[in-house]
């Protein structure tokens, strides 16, 4: 009669161990490959991060130039006279807010 293996025979046990080693290896090279993503995300985030400031910085300073502009405009007078058809009246006018 053919020997039976056991459950718990010792060449059994080993490929058990030797599996689970394993196992524990690629899990470990699992974390490893996340933690440097995670460090590779991170860095990809702050950059981000550096040029929506750099935008938000330009917008902010584009904003007040075009303010600032508007107010200089608003200052000058109009160069075109309405006239009144009825009295043939010429009205200067100046730009309002």
């Amino acid at each position: 009669m053919a020997e039976v293996f056991q459950v718990w025979s010792p060449l059994i046990q080993g490929g058990f161990a030797v599996f689970a080693l394993l196992l524990l290896g690629v899990n470990v090279w699992l974390v490893k490959q996340l933690l440097r993503v995670l460090k590779d995300n991170n860095r990809v985030i702050a950059g981000n991060s550096r040029a929506i400031e750099a935008v938000a910085a330009i917008a902010t300073d584009t904003k007040v130039l075009m303010q600032d502009i508007r107010d200089q405009l608003l200052q000058r007078p109009c160069l075109i006279q309405i006239e009144h058809p009825s009295e043939g009246i010429h009205e200067d006018r100046d730009l309002e807010t």
